[in-house]
C-alpha cells in the first residue's frame, strides 16, 4: 500500500501543469457564432409553438440570456476562493467586458451613454433567477457576509437594504449591473434569496441604430470603423441577442 500511494504520488508530480490561457479570436469568434446559432434556434422554435400571452410571460430569449452570462456571473462569485491579489480583480461593468459607453458610436460624436434611454418601469429584480452581475473584491468582507446572512445567523434573512443595494437594470436583455452592495448582493446570489428594485432602469434598443457586433470587433454602423474588439464572446452575443430582442419587440 505505501509502496503504491508513493507510486502515484510521483505520476501526479510528473504530469504538466495545466495553464490556463486567454480564449485566441479565432475561439472567442467560434463561441460568439454558436451562442447566437443556439440564440436564432430558441427564437425560431419558439414562434412555431402556440403559447397564451399575457403581462407575466417571459420570451424564451430572456432565458438565453440568463443561460449566456451564466459563466460570468459565476465566475466573479467565485474570484475570491482562490489566492490571488485582490487589487487585481478587475471590475465587472461594461467597459470590462463589453465596451466602454463613453465610447464614440457615431462621427457625430455621440456615445453609447447618449442613446441609453432611462425608463420608468416597476421591473423587481430575482436574485436566483435573474442575470445580477456583483463585483465582489474583497474577501474579508464576502467571508463576513456569508457567515453573517441567512436564516438564523446574525443579519438574518437576505433583503434589499435601499441605502446600500443598488443596481441599474439594462434593457431589452435584462442584466442588472450591480454598482453598491456588491460582497451583500453576492450572498443573495449564492443562497437564492431575495429580491431587487432597480435604482435605475436603461433601455439601450436605440444603440444598435449605431453599432453592431460579428464577434471579433465592435464597430460603427456609418462607416464600418472599430468601436472595439470583442473581449467577452457572452457579452458579445448578449450584445446581439438584444437586437433580435429589439426587432421583435422582446423585453425583460
Amino acid at each position: 500500500m505505501f509502496t503504491f500511494r508513493n507510486k502515484h504520488a510521483k505520476a501526479i508530480k510528473q504530469r504538466p501543469k495545466r495553464i490556463h490561457t486567454p480564449p485566441t479570436n479565432i475561439e472567442i469568434k467560434n463561441n460568439f457564432d454558436s451562442m447566437m446559432e443556439f440564440s436564432r434556434s430558441v427564437l425560431n422554435e419558439s414562434m412555431n409553438v402556440k403559447e397564451s400571452k399575457n403581462e407575466e410571460t417571459e420570451h424564451p430569449l430572456i432565458d438565453v440570456v440568463r443561460l449566456i452570462g451564466r459563466q460570468l456571473q459565476t465566475q466573479y462569485l467565485t474570484n475570491l476562493l482562490y489566492p490571488r491579489d485582490e487589487a487585481r480583480i478587475p471590475t465587472l461593468s461594461p467597459q470590462e467586458v463589453l465596451f466602454d459607453p463613453l465610447s464614440r458610436i457615431s462621427k457625430k460624436y455621440i456615445n453609447f451613454k447618449d442613446v441609453m434611454r432611462e425608463v420608468k418601469t416597476e421591473k423587481v429584480i430575482s436574485l436566483n433567477r435573474d442575470l445580477v452581475l456583483p463585483w465582489s473584491w474583497k474577501r474579508s468582507r464576502l467571508v463576513t457576509c456569508i457567515a453573517q446572512i441567512g436564516e438564523g445567523r446574525k443579519r438574518g434573512e437576505w433583503s434589499q437594504d435601499h441605502r446600500n443595494h443598488m443596481v441599474d437594470l439594462w434593457l431589452p436583455m435584462g442584466i442588472a449591473w450591480v454598482t453598491s452592495g456588491n460582497h451583500s448582493i453576492s450572498t443573495g446570489i449564492i443562497q437564492g434569496k431575495g429580491t431587487i428594485i432597480p435604482e435605475n432602469v436603461y433601455d439601450i434598443s436605440d444603440v444598435y441604430e449605431y453599432v453592431y457586433c460579428n464577434g471579433v470587433n465592435y464597430y460603427r454602423k456609418e462607416d464600418g470603423s472599430i468601436i472595439s474588439p470583442v473581449v467577452n464572446a457572452e457579452f458579445a452575443a448578449i450584445f446581439e441577442i438584444g437586437r433580435i430582442m429589439t426587432e421583435h419587440s422582446i423585453s425583460y
